[in-house]
């Protein structure tokens, strides 16, 4: 709305603003602004305690120019070339990086080792094997797990009863059945799943719909 209402104003405001502007700058002096109450007041202030306050404004002062002349600075330290010139060059026992690539990005954000030591299980074995256990408990037993991954039975015992993967819950709607997805069931099953519910709840609506037409008409 802002938009369209300066749009609409913009041809009102440019109006013979080029005749406009001659006039501002054919002008002797421009219209100071107004100042405010408490710059008057430290203005008259200044003009009483120095009634020549706006000459001496005006003139040089010759005492500001010889301090000025007498100012000057100087640098003891190293400039900056050879500063830069330091910092290019390497020290052999800490050499930098010589591989400018991007950093690879990993699965669960850091590398996983190639070489498990014996009693020790990575992060993508661990999931595996915890929602392997919850969808099918009877088949992948401790036992199992633990002869598999090389693990101890009481370690593995603790990650199943302290750990879990994540499971989702749709609950019922008047059109759809609840759903429950667990660890074995994919994104793309459930969404897939949702789809047919929604086609079977459009087809029972259009077979009502028919119904309807037809009880109306045999009428």
């Amino acid at each position: 709305m802002g938009a369209l209402v300066s749009k609409a104003l913009r041809p009102i405001k440019s109006f013979n603003i080029e005749n406009r502007a001659h006039r501002v700058i054919s002008k002797e002096k421009p219209v100071p602004a107004p100042l405010y109450p408490d710059s008057l007041e430290d203005l008259k202030r200044a003009i009483e305690s120095d009634p020549d306050l706006d000459t001496k404004l005006d003139k040089k002062d010759p005492d500001l120019d010889i301090r000025l002349r007498d100012v000057y600075v100087t640098s003891h330290g190293q400039p900056e070339d050879d500063i830069t010139r330091e910092k290019q060059t390497q020290n052999p026992d800490r050499p930098l990086p010589q591989d400018r690539r991007m950093p690879q990005v990993y699965e669960y954000g850091f590398k996983e080792p190639e070489r498990v030591k014996y009693g020790h299980v990575t992060l993508k074995d661990t999931l595996n094997f915890i929602s392997a256990h919850q969808s099918n408990p009877e088949e992948v037993t401790v036992a199992k797990i633990s002869l598999e991954y090389k693990l101890k039975e009481e370690d593995v015992e603790s990650i199943l009863k302290y750990f879990k993967s994540y499971e989702v819950y749709i609950p019922q709607t008047k059109k759809t059945p609840a759903v429950f997805a667990g660890p074995s069931t994919t994104h793309r099953q459930l969404q897939e799943s949702n789809k047919l519910n929604a086609i079977e709840s459009k087809e029972s609506s259009a077979n009502e719909l028919d119904k309807e037409k037809a009880a109306k008409s045999a009428t």
